[in-house]
């Protein structure tokens, strides 16, 4: 069964390949600087709120700048919400560490909890400076949203678990322990408002992951709040760079809550072509969508294209034990 939403976008020719966008390689807004509790300066991006009421911190992975969110932060724009997109500690131009050493990500330390420190745990606090600092420049904390991909899904999870202000979540690409950050936990606690969990099929590790942290904010959050939606074939890394897929964010934005929608979108977002060169820290790709003929031999007919099949991702038990 396919939700209304999913019959609009089926029907949109937003589902076409479609030429690529003018490639912008700074995300738009005012410079911002902030502080962490433990010392670290970040570089970040503020464009504030129009007509909509919310604003988003966005989160990137690992290996990643803000700049990952240019096409996201323009459809928020164009929505009218605001974003503060940063560069997270030991990334982009927030990798000076707080002896004002370089300290980039590469030299992060990820120990299972426990047996030593983990500096992408520590991305919480990022998190805790753009809320002060949106809160100090008059945004309403509970307006406050967080949209986070990879490990910056996770980190934005663990902060909401602990802050019940933040109106609602979006984890692209979501795992259980990114980096040895680990969220079934984080999301027991998060209780009672709504949580976007988007990835792609392709994603071996998220397509895992996913419906294992759907059965836990299905439990903790509630079916009405809790929205999973798995994108066919898009690599993982390019899910906040295709239209269909940014037009169902900002579509779960303005109505987060289901009424009598589907618990699963089982909506097929085909992609775009990938552009090389993508800013933000996006590795350039081929088109996986495009069909893959063998070439052609005089004097013989053209071969058909085979249609490949889709692996069905592998859904663990939610009673698996986890320790967070």
């Amino acid at each position: 069964m396919i939700s209304s939403l999913a019959a609009v976008l089926l029907a949109s020719s937003v589902f076409a390949a479609e030429p690529a966008a003018p490639k912008a390689s700074i995300l738009p807004g005012q410079d911002v600087s902030l502080k962490t509790e433990d010392g670290w300066t970040l570089t970040g991006k503020y464009l504030p709120s129009g007509a909509a009421p919310q604003t988003f911190i966005l989160l990137h992975g690992k290996g990643q700048r803000k700049e990952y969110w240019i096409r996201l932060g323009a459809a928020l724009e164009k929505a009218g919400y605001g974003y503060c997109g940063l560069d997270l500690r030991g990334h982009g131009q927030s990798a000076i560490g707080p002896d004002g050493q370089p300290f980039p990500y590469k030299k992060f330390k990820a120990l299972p909890q426990g047996k030593g420190p983990n500096d992408y745990e520590d991305m919480t606090r990022d998190i805790a400076a753009a809320v002060a600092w949106l809160a100090a420049d008059g945004v309403p904390e509970e307006t406050i949203g967080v949209i986070g991909t990879d490990v910056g899904g996770s980190v934005a999870l663990k902060y909401a678990a602990l802050h019940p202000k933040v109106p609602l979540v979006v984890m692209l690409s979501p795992g259980t322990h990114y980096e040895e950050v680990l969220t079934p936990n984080a999301m027991r606690f998060y209780k009672n408002r709504p949580i976007l969990l988007m990835y792609s099929d392709a994603d071996k590790f998220s397509s895992r992951d996913a419906p294992v942290l759907y059965a836990f904010a299905r439990m903790a959050a509630g079916d009405k709040n809790a929205t999973l939606i798995s994108v066919p074939k898009l690599p993982g890394v390019r899910l906040p760079q295709n239209r269909a897929v940014l037009a169902q964010i900002v579509a779960w934005l303005q109505s987060p809550v289901k009424s009598d929608q589907p618990l699963i979108s089982t909506t097929t977002v085909p992609g775009e072509p990938a552009e090389p060169d993508e800013p933000g820290g996006v590795p350039p790709e081929e088109n996986p969508f495009e069909p893959k003929t063998a070439p052609e031999i005089p004097g013989r007919p053209a071969p058909r294209t085979q249609p490949q099949p889709r692996p069905a991702p592998t859904t663990p038990s939610p009673d698996e034990k986890y320790q967070d």
